[in-house]
Parts: C-alpha cells; sequence; structure tokens
C-alpha cells in the first residue's frame, strides 16, 4: 500500500512540474453529459434539460479520485437561429485534497435547419478554471525514513501560489436527422464532433510553460423505435409501457498522446434502461480495457416531465483491478420538455419551414433516449 501511495504522489509530482501533461476527466455515460462533450449539444432538445453526475474513479487507491458536474441547459426556439443556453459547474478531485480543478462554463449555440428531417447546431463554450494545489498534502523523498516513514522536515521551498486560473475556450457541432420505416416508428441519429482548449492555457504552479492539450471529441448514435401501439405524438410515448428502443453509438477521445474508443448499445423497455459498452485504448475490440454496465431508471411525472437515473459499472479488464478497483458513476437528469423562457405557446419548433411534416418535427425535437 505504502508503495502505491508514493507511486501517486511520484505522479502528481510530474504532473506539477510540467513534465507530463494533464488529462480531462472522462465519463462512461457519455451520452448523459452531452454539454461536457460538446458545446453545440445546448438546446439540441425542446425544454430544460437538468443533469448531475457523480464518477468515482479506482476506489482501491488510497486517493479521492472522485468527479462532481452539474450541467442544464435550455432551449429557445423563439429567438430566430439560437439553439439555447447553457451552464456547467464541475468539480474534480485528483488525490485527497491534493489537486482539485473548479470549472464554471458557460455556452450556446446557433441551430441551423437543413431540412425538414435534418438539423445541424454549432456551439461555443467559456469557461473559467481554477486548479488548487496543497502543498502540505504532499511528501517529498527527503521527509521518508526507509523504517519509520515520514519523520523529516522537506526542503522543498513551497511556491508563492497555490492556485492557477485561467479561462477555457471549447467549439463544436452536431448533426441530427430523423427518419421511419415500415419496421421502426422512428430512426434517430445524432453525430457530433468538438474540439476543446482551443487556445491550450498554461497550467504550471512554478512559473514554467505547461499548456494544456487540445482534446477532439467524436460522438455519435442511432435510435430505434418500436412502438408498440401508441398513436399519440412522439414526445409522449415514453411513459407507454410497451415502447421498445434501442440505441448503439460510440465516442472517440484523443488528448495528447491519450486516446479512448468507446463503443456500446443502450436499451429502454417500458420505464427500465440497460446497456453495455466497452472502452479500450485501440481500435482493437478485441483488446478492451473496460467493460462497462448501465442500468436506469426512466420515471414520467407526466407527458412532458420525467426523471432518468442511471448507473453504470466498470469493470476493469486488465490486471489494474486489482489495485485501483472498479469505477462506479451514477447520473440523475431531469427533463421538462414544456420549459419556455419567453413564449410558453408556440410548439412549431422555430424551424421556418411549414409544419405539414408535424411528426417528423415532433420526432426531430424529442429527447432520443
Amino acid at each position: 500500500m505504502k508503495t502505491i501511495r508514493i507511486s501517486l504522489l511520484t505522479l502528481l509530482a510530474a504532473l506539477v512540474s510540467g513534465l507530463s501533461q494533464a488529462q480531462d476527466p472522462l465519463f462512461s455515460q457519455f451520452y448523459n453529459n452531452p454539454i461536457y462533450y460538446n458545446p453545440g449539444a445546448v438546446g439540441l432538445t425542446p425544454g430544460l434539460r437538468a443533469r448531475f453526475t457523480v464518477r468515482d474513479q479506482w476506489p482501491e487507491l488510497p486517493a479521492d479520485l472522485r468527479n462532481y458536474t452539474f450541467s442544464m441547459d435550455f432551449a429557445e426556439r423563439d429567438i430566430p437561429g439560437s439553439g439555447g443556453l447553457g451552464l456547467i459547474v464541475m468539480s474534480d478531485n485528483a488525490g485527497s485534497g491534493y489537486l482539485k480543478t473548479s470549472t464554471v462554463g458557460l455556452s450556446t449555440a446557433v441551430r441551423v435547419a437543413v431540412q425538414e428531417n435534418m438539423v445541424a447546431q454549432v456551439g461555443i463554450m467559456t469557461s473559467f478554471v481554477q486548479k488548487r494545489l496543497n502543498w502540505d498534502n504532499l511528501v517529498f523523498t527527503d521527509q521518508l525514513d526507509p523504517v519509520y516513514g515520514n519523520i523529516y522536515e522537506t526542503s522543498f521551498q513551497e511556491p508563492t501560489t497555490g492556485n492557477v486560473v485561467y479561462p477555457d475556450f471549447s467549439t463544436g457541432g452536431v448533426f441530427r436527422f430523423t427518419e421511419s420505416s415500415n419496421t421502426f416508428s422512428a430512426i434517430q441519429g445524432t453525430f457530433g464532433l468538438a474540439v476543446h482548449h482551443i487556445f491550450r492555457p498554461n497550467e504550471s504552479f512554478i512559473g514554467l510553460t505547461s499548456p494544456l492539450p487540445r482534446k477532439l471529441s467524436i460522438t455519435g448514435d442511432i435510435l430505434f423505435e418500436i412502438d408498440g401501439g401508441s398513436n399519440g405524438p412522439f414526445f409522449e410515448r415514453d411513459s407507454k409501457k410497451n415502447n421498445f428502443k434501442f440505441n448503439p453509438g460510440f465516442i472517440y477521445e484523443s488528448q495528447a498522446d491519450f486516446r479512448t474508443y468507446m463503443v456500446g448499445l443502450n436499451l429502454l423497455k417500458s420505464s427500465i434502461y440497460s446497456g453495455v459498452w466497452f472502452r479500450n485504448r485501440t481500435s482493437e475490440l478485441a483488446k478492451s480495457n473496460d467493460l462497462i454496465f448501465m442500468l436506469g431508471l426512466n420515471a414520467p411525472f407526466t407527458s412532458q416531465t420525467r426523471m432518468k437515473i442511471n448507473y453504470s459499472y466498470d469493470f476493469i479488464l486488465t490486471e489494474v483491478r486489482t489495485a485501483a478497483g472498479c469505477s462506479h458513476e451514477v447520473s440523475i437528469t431531469i427533463e421538462l420538455d414544456d420549459f419556455n423562457m419567453f413564449n410558453r405557446g408556440r410548439r412549431n419548433g422555430g424551424f421556418g419551414f411549414s409544419t405539414r411534416n408535424h411528426r417528423t418535427m415532433e420526432e426531430l425535437q424529442c429527447s432520443p433516449f
């Protein structure tokens, strides 16, 4: 256990000195954290979405590696070309009080109707980031005795500040289409691409140059719905017990030398979610690092209001599992489809097209999963 603790502190010291470059947090339920991954997703679906996510990474390590994220976005169709506005607040702990990152971001998106069954959005996010390092919790090699452990005073001179504050910018785009067929009552595809840390802010605590690497995120999913007999509007069918949806998807993330591929499938039957995902560092599925299981509940209060609770368990397939343990992630989502900031009477979606294909419009606007 002591060896693991010293290794973690050595790694942290390397991060602080700028000898290595930091990586962004990653989430297994990326589909429940769309604003974090792509500012273009702000206001993609009508109404208001509020999401809270907690991720406990590698709980067996002697460190607190947890992330807390709250995000909220709402669509505004009554302003021509507007997608919506969004807010994200995130706290990320890397070690038990050693390094903490706090982020507050504001985002907005522009909505462009391509056709009656296609829409695109482009968004930008401006964030303010504070990184705080508690030097008192660090243990340096000159403090250690081979027999008695940490008993000496260190000769390390603490820098004048333990805080780094900087602005950060991200941008991204999302494309969505919808179709119908004889087999499926609705087919909806959503694809996105985003670039984070555009200007590569400097993260060094000790006056050196340590630019944060840019991150590329590419996401995609296709939703297939089998309607068990409901003839109501598309967005009202979530509460039908005979509804069935399956939703394959993927995400690719690249930041510096760190790359991850994740592919899998989510299912919704009645009000129960389930899903299986694979995450790996290469494009070969057979060499997956994590096998991720998801289970959740969709609880509709009305046809326009619902709460979604999802839990995922990351089972590590490599030998790292014995030392680090398997990760846990919980997300809670509140959806208010009829929320409108300026005009509650307008329901045409603000596309600028005639609404002759009203069913297509509802399908394109609906919350996909």
